[in-house]
């Protein structure tokens, strides 16, 4: 760093050089690309200028060199002030375009830009419109100096103490937005939650509510038929016994089926679900399937129809998994099927992948109720048309259980004209 050291007062030094090798050819306020202190002198004084840039050409702190910006005003100081929002130091004059025009200046920085990073020295080369002891009282300034005592050693001091302060004030800034930023993101991690606690509060409840309310109508059934067993035994004929314990039997298969599939979602969502995928025929497990839903399709007069160009339909998937995928879908083609109609069932293989696919001629669903379809606990529109039971689950396990087997679901329908179920596995044909 070349600079003047001896004690001369730096505003009584001859001037010795011209204005034109103070600045650029192109902009003498062009900023400096390079990383830089920003400062910033104010002062009415060409003179003042001009001694500042030659005494600070060479002046460089941490490595790095100062940009010196000039202003001749307080009005011109506040555009530059907004140019240049990262200012590391003020040199300010205090009389200028009025008698306070510094004064007043600092108000704005400190006041109205809310910049209390910026350190400003006050220079004045007339004390007594502005005493010090009224002015550091008074205005948020970090130094005060009379013009005629800053010597060239004296300013590179108080150069070099500011930059040095506003560096230390920086990083303490730099360290509390990081530290700000920390607990905005603690705190936004902790709302998402507590968001999500209140979520699985209100799905418990409503687990709870789906479980009571499901479980209360088919146990209440089952009781009722046990006590008119107990109490009225010799009075039924054998067939009205049967009866009855055929009606116990599906009130506590609907039991089974509820509680099944709550710990079916609990597994799911849990992480606990263990799937083994292997290759196996896809069309073997469906006739076992079908073959089981004969008798309740017969019951509704529903034709089970099945279509496969392939003899042989090899997947790779969990068995147990695709066995409940399957029978999920079948199941509800059933149920939301109208009496007499014909549920079809096709297989079909394209780029080692296998589709099954299940197409009812029921209701249908509207575009809200596709929008729910895969829910936990999705209640829709249609309901089922022989009074068959419904817990809201099967269509939520089916999309999870899918997902996890690297296959897909999906579903297209129009109101009116029936569902078309489609599962995509993974394999071979």
């Amino acid at each position: 760093m070349n600079a003047h050291l001896d004690d001369t007062p730096l505003f009584e030094e001859e001037l010795l050089f011209s204005e034109d090798n103070l600045f650029s050819e192109e902009n003498p306020q062009q900023p400096i690309t390079r990383d830089t202190w920003n400062v910033l002198i104010i002062d009415d004084e060409e003179d003042i200028h001009q001694i500042t840039h030659f005494v600070l050409d060479d002046y460089e702190y941490q490595g790095k060199p100062l940009n010196l910006i000039s202003a001749y005003s307080a009005e011109e100081a506040k555009k530059l002030f907004h140019q240049y929002p990262n200012t590391a130091l003020i040199l300010l004059d205090v009389v200028m375009e009025t008698n306070d025009a510094g004064l007043k200046l600092v108000q704005y920085i400190r006041e109205v830009e809310q910049n209390h990073f910026v350190r400003i020295i006050l220079r004045t080369g007339q004390p007594g419109y502005a005493p010090e002891k009224e002015v550091i009282l008074k205005y948020d300034i970090n130094d005060y100096k009379n013009k005629t005592e800053l010597t060239d050693q004296k300013l590179f001091t108080v150069i070099t103490a500011s930059l040095r302060s506003y560096s230390d004030i920086m990083t303490i800034e730099s360290y509390r937005q990081t530290l700000e930023q920390k607990v905005a993101d603690r705190t936004q991690e902790l709302n998402e939650k507590n968001k999500e606690l209140i979520k699985l509060n209100q799905e418990k409840n409503e687990f709870l509510g789906i479980a009571a309310h499901d479980l209360k109508n088919p146990l209440s059934a089952i009781q009722t038929l046990a006590n008119l067993i107990q109490s009225s035994f010799d009075s039924f004929p054998k067939e009205k016994i049967v009866e009855f314990a055929h009606m116990i039997e599906i009130s506590s298969q609907k039991m089974f089926d509820l509680i099944k599939n709550l710990l079916d979602v609990n597994a799911i969502e849990s992480g606990k679900i263990n799937l083994f995928p292997q290759f196996f025929d896809l069309r073997l497990l469906l006739q076992s399937l079908m073959e089981n839903y004969q008798e309740q399709a017969k019951l509704k007069k529903i034709r089970l129809e099945f279509k496969s160009k392939v003899e042989k339909v090899i997947v790779y998937a969990d068995r147990i998994a695709t066995n409940q995928v399957l029978d999920n879908l079948i199941s509800n083609a059933l149920k939301y099927s109208p009496i007499g109609k014909t549920v079809t069932i096709q297989l079909n293989c394209q780029q080692n992948c296998v589709f099954f696919m299940v197409q009812d001629q029921g209701p249908g669903l509207s575009d809200k109720d596709k929008s729910k379809l895969f829910g936990k606990f999705a209640r829709l529109t249609p309901r089922p048309t022989g009074d068959e039971h419904s817990t809201g689950l099967g269509l939520f396990i089916v999309k999870k259980l899918m997902d996890s087997m690297g296959g897909s679901i999906q579903c297209e329908s129009e109101l009116g004209k029936g569902c078309i179920f489609i599962a995509e596995f993974p394999g071979s044909a």
